[in-house]
């Protein structure tokens, strides 16, 4: 015997044309006698048709229609309140993408601290100051050194011209650039000399901006610093919460 979504199970013997009782109804049913943890007696397709049962769940009761007609009242019961969903009412669901689930909770776990690792738990004390409440919504006070890129002497911007683009994706490149000097996050630059930015598709058919240092790169004055080694590099973050996008 073989149930829905479950191991086939092994037959222990065949009890037949057996008297059972149902509120005023008694009659034979033929019985497949298995182990099972989930019920105590199915009565299946052969017992529907034999007696001519029609099962109302809305009216919670069953209808045998034979020679004698009996109504039989059901109770149906849930597990502790909870709320059930028919196998028609999940079919007949809006369609998904992905193939549908049911979970059932069994129980609640406990407090965090009891499933938290010990050592997550201290790390988590010690950074907690880490990360802010809330981010700030503009950008920080000018400093008072301005980096910048050191050129050639008497070098001159290269008379190329930009690169051609589509007004739908050049509309696409202005709209978070736009975004990002309204909310604060970025100012206009004016320099007189800047380098050029090519919009390349991904595997998404999103746009990515690259820039185009090549030129630049000639005309950069190239100097020369020593260079620490690897295991003094890693020793400079040891007791450091804070790391910026520079020191990454």
């Amino acid at each position: 015997m073989k149930a829905v979504n479950y191991v086939a199970l092994p037959i222990v013997r065949l009890v037949k044309r057996t008297t059972i009782k149902l509120g005023g109804w008694k009659g034979p049913v033929d019985f497949v006698v298995v182990k099972m943890d989930d019920f105590d007696v199915v009565l299946g397709m052969e017992f529907l048709l034999e007696h001519q049962v029609i099962p109302m769940p809305s009216a919670k009761y069953l209808a045998i229609t034979e020679s004698f007609p009996t109504v039989v009242q059901a109770d149906i019961r849930q597990p502790n309140g909870f709320k059930m969903i028919l196998v028609m009412q999940l079919n007949e669901s809006p369609a998904q993408e992905e193939q549908p689930s049911v979970a059932i909770l069994l129980g609640v776990l406990g407090k965090l601290g009891e499933t938290v690792p010990k050592d997550t738990l201290y790390v988590l004390e010690t950074c907690h100051d880490v990360m802010p409440n809330s981010w700030p919504k503009s950008l920080s006070m000018r400093r008072t050194i301005d980096h910048g890129i050191e050129l050639l002497p008497e070098a001159k911007a290269s008379a190329k011209n930009a690169y051609r683009i589509a007004p739908l994706e050049l509309a696409k490149l202005w709209k978070p650039s736009k975004m990002l000097l309204n909310t604060g996050f970025s100012r206009p630059v004016q320099v007189s000399y800047g380098v050029y930015v090519l919009s390349l598709k991904k595997k998404d058919k999103n746009l990515q901006q690259c820039i185009d240092r090549r030129i630049q790169n000639k005309l950069t004055v190239r100097r020369k610093y020593p260079f620490s080694a690897l295991t003094r590099l890693f020793d400079r973050p040891c007791r450091v919460k804070y790391f910026p996008k520079s020191d990454i």
